[in-house]
């Protein structure tokens, strides 16, 4: 980036350049810094200029709804419709001389149209028509709980083993066969199936690692 010259004639001002330079590289092409003369009202140097504002242009401090004399070090993000409609996140940090007098503004305005766009996309994509839609095996299916238990029975019937004496082993085989017949399509199944062999529900993903 060529790298500009401010306009201020303060070195306080100065000293803050390669900082905003920095930032609007790294954000490139989706950031825009804006300094801000306090003591003119005008503003005086504009990096990847995406508000169409031309140097000398009156600050909008009325944005702020603040004091001068009232600025925090910076203010908290928020957002800004651009010219083109496009909507920006901004923020604003205090520049001050050494008594701590409010001297500048660098304003950082950051482009979110593309992030948007992409948010909307993962929204409507994650998105189910209907609230509260189930699973249609629980929808359709027998009741859960009782397939989930008659399950478990006929496999302790079918080799002869006791619920209240299964070995870790034991309960492993039993937990990985009613994932292969499909008992954890109920989400809530783990929970179940945890109660009944009196194990966690961290164990019964263990025994299926």
């Amino acid at each position: 980036m060529k790298k500009a010259k401010l306009k201020i004639s303060s070195d306080i001002l100065l000293k803050y350049e390669s900082v905003i330079e920095a930032i609007v590289e790294l954000f490139h092409p989706f950031v825009e810094a804006a300094v801000h003369d306090l003591k003119s009202g005008k503003i005086v140097k504009i990096y990847n200029n995406l508000s169409r504002r031309k140097e000398g242009d009156p600050s909008p401090l009325q944005e702020l709804k603040i004091k001068t004399d009232e600025f925090p070090d910076f203010f908290p993000a928020y957002y800004k419709d651009n010219w083109d409609g496009r909507r920006l996140k901004c923020t604003s940090i205090t520049m001050r001389d050494d008594d701590k007098s409010p001297l500048g503004l660098i304003c950082f305005n950051f482009d979110t149209t593309a992030f948007r766009g992409i948010q909307e996309q993962l929204e409507a994509f994650l998105s189910v028509r209907q609230k509260n839609s189930k699973n249609p095996i629980e929808t359709y299916g027998e009741d859960w709980q009782a397939q989930i238990s008659n399950s478990i029975q006929e496999y302790l019937v079918d080799r002869k083993l006791s619920l209240v004496h299964l070995s870790r082993e034991e309960k492993k085989k039993l937990v990985r066969h009613l994932y292969h017949k499909g008992i954890f399509n109920f989400k809530s199944a783990p929970t179940v199936i945890a109660q009944k062999l009196n194990i966690s529900r961290a164990t019964i993903y263990n025994y299926l690692e």
